[in-house]
């Protein structure tokens, strides 16, 4: 017999959304660590004073990936329920015990180590990872109308900020609305991604990632790719500012708020965008920079070996665009080594 209750908090977007001009942080608890500690979900919820949809963004899937989710906070912090139209919620650092140690996946408390982003919608009956995945997604993705998810390179990469969107060409349904969805970022590369096959018949527990879910759900559904930790100063509070500028232009594109959003770039380039494997562990050495437009053929980055010798070369499969790259000086067999568009 248990004689000892612990109380968790809870989130109820049932009865939240029933508190109109409600503004309120908090955390979900998922469970008791062997220190008395929580397992959490943080969470920033807005009830607008008006009706309207709701607009969920979500950060820290990848406990390194930070700068999105940060920018998601702070727009929490500025806005004011009476100018809300509908419910804004963001969810800053989904993956927390991750976030705590720097990492991209958590280590600490779960034994599978499990990647986040690969094991959508969840387990209810799952390790700590898809545990508290299982939660984020019926208790937050559910009701959302729209949805963003803020990534970046994290440790180990750095991506020219990119806004990715579901090709208008295969999708009748949502991709001209994210595509002008991801055009409020002003990033300079616009991913275009083909639909999984996600809406054909398959159910929820079918699905991989976040992507293919909000396909399996029918939610409006962006991904944001800014930059990465090696990004410093000036360079980082631009990926903080890009991101925080465009969740305000995006409240304003889905009328959830009053204002004018700023004119579309028109110098964005359009594009699917492959991650390119290197073989070989050792020394990566890039070749082109980012945003370079390449050839067939051209040298895009080497492998060298702790003697100097060159042991691997990576070269470009079709003519494009370099959008990212591995930045850590030693690279591991069969890793990311360039994130690469096609013109």
């Amino acid at each position: 017999m248990i004689d000892h209750v612990i109380e968790m908090e809870t989130f109820d977007y049932e009865e939240l959304k029933k508190q109109k001009g409600l503004k309120k942080h908090g955390f979900m608890d998922i469970a008791s660590q062997a220190d008395g500690a929580m397992m959490r979900i943080p969470y920033c919820i807005i009830v607008g004073e008006q009706d309207g949809p709701t607009l969920l963004i979500d950060g820290g899937i990848h406990g390194d990936e930070v700068e999105a989710a940060d920018a998601a906070a702070h727009v929490y912090q500025e806005l004011d329920p009476k100018d809300v139209r509908g419910i804004y919620i963001a969810v800053p650092h989904l993956n927390l015990a991750g976030f705590n140690g720097g990492q991209r996946m958590n280590s600490y408390t779960d034994v599978t180590h499990a990647d986040m982003n690969r094991i959508f919608p969840g387990d209810p009956n799952g390790k700590i990872t898809a545990f508290i995945l299982d939660k984020f997604v019926n208790h937050f993705v559910k009701y959302a109308d729209y949805w963003v998810t803020c990534h970046s390179g994290g440790n180990i990469l750095y991506l020219t900020p990119t806004a990715c969107y579901t090709n208008p060409e295969l999708d009748t349904e949502f991709g001209d609305l994210t595509l002008n969805m991801a055009k409020c970022f002003q990033t300079p590369i616009l991913w275009k991604n083909d639909p999984s096959g996600g809406r054909g018949g398959r159910e929820a527990v079918g699905a991989t990632s976040a992507r293919e879910l909000a396909e399996v759900w029918h939610k409006a559904y962006i991904c944001l790719e800014l930059g990465g930790n090696t990004a410093f100063m000036e360079e980082r509070e631009a990926i903080y500012d890009m991101a925080h500028d465009g969740i305000m232009d995006l409240l304003v594109f889905l009328k959830m708020k009053d204002g004018e959003i700023r004119k579309f770039r028109e110098d964005a380039i359009e594009t699917p965008v492959d991650y390119l494997h290197i073989l070989h562990g050792g020394i990566y050495k890039p070749k082109k920079r980012l945003l370079e437009k390449c050839k067939k053929g051209d040298l895009l980055g080497i492998v060298t070996n702790i003697f100097g010798e060159t042991i691997d070369e990576l070269y470009a499969p079709y003519d494009g665009i370099v959008v990212g790259s591995w930045t850590p000086p030693v690279v591991f067999p069969r890793d990311w080594a360039c994130l690469y568009g096609k013109l």
